[in-house]
């Protein structure tokens, strides 16, 4: 009786610190701009998901059957913890640590992947003087006047080459940020409440595939790399920041790749093309 009251005890401060965290969460949720409600949504997530894992059982015990039919070696219980900004969270069980970069998503057809100066692009892979000056006109072009092309039509070609010759650079990066822990790949479903759980080696395989196959542009120059990802002039162009648009530096003129996460999990639901696994979850 002593031991059922003090697991109860314990599993009841949990749920009251989770809900002390939520109410936080919400109090700033209210006074926040777009970019930053969708990142405190995403924390909110990894924070549900954390709790779920130390202080539900059931949920703890799909979770450890699911990563042990993606191949992990998982033995023992498994626990969840966030200490690194880069890895979402990591899920740790004997002698194996997983990390994992969860997105979140609800209604939205597109999620922030990855975004960065174009510079900052140039010093992680290998950028000729042609295609940089491609890519930095077509920023300045959006950021003088949004109904602008992004990637005019004469240039098409050239990124299409570029991209096709960089691209496995290029999905490992935005995937991964040259992680070696980053090993799962988690897309919460908030709206039917599930998890979906990839491999992100085989995530990053199967894009990579999906993307030599089809590279196009949209009506407005936006660079869309197969079915799901699309690459794009940040935006968002606040009247709070200082920095001209017409500044590099400038943050609505970073390159974001965006990713449509319901759409993937979706089609491999349909075809299969990866293995994955669902869970079905509820926040009592």
């Amino acid at each position: 009786m002593y031991n059922y009251i003090a697991k109860f005890k314990s599993r009841f401060k949990h749920y009251l610190q989770l809900v002390k965290s939520i109410e936080r969460l919400l109090y700033m949720y209210k006074y926040m701009q777009r970019g930053q409600k969708a990142a405190l949504i995403g924390l909110y997530s990894e924070r549900i998901i954390i709790e779920l894992i130390n202080t539900d059982n059931q949920f703890n015990n799909l979770i450890k059957r699911c990563l042990k039919n993606l191949g992990f070696n998982i033995k023992g219980n498994i626990k969840a913890s966030k200490n690194e900004v880069k890895i979402d969270i990591y899920i740790e069980g004997k002698g194996i640590k997983i990390g994992a970069s969860i997105k979140t998503t609800s209604l939205t057809s597109f999620h922030h992947l990855d975004r960065r100066w174009l510079q900052k692009w140039r010093e992680t892979i290998n950028i000729s003087d042609d295609i940089y000056k491609i890519l930095k006109d077509a920023i300045f072009r959006k950021s003088q006047n949004r109904s602008e092309r992004f990637i005019l039509s004469s240039d098409e070609e050239k990124v299409k080459k570029f991209f096709l010759e960089h691209i496995n650079e290029i999905i490992n990066e935005i995937f991964t940020h040259s992680e070696n822990n980053l090993k799962l790949f988690i897309i919460n479903d908030r709206i039917k409440y599930k998890l979906y759980l990839y491999k992100m080696e085989d995530v990053v395989d199967f894009l990579i595939h999906n993307i030599k196959n089809k590279i196009s542009f949209s009506s407005k120059g936006i660079i869309k790399l197969g079915d799901f990802i699309t690459m794009q002039r940040k935006g968002g162009d606040g009247s709070h920041i200082s920095i001209p648009k017409t500044d590099l530096n400038h943050p609505g003129n970073q390159l974001q790749f965006k990713f449509s996460p319901i759409k993937f999990f979706e089609y491999l639901e349909k075809t299969k093309a990866i293995k994955f696994c669902i869970i079905q979850f509820k926040i009592e």
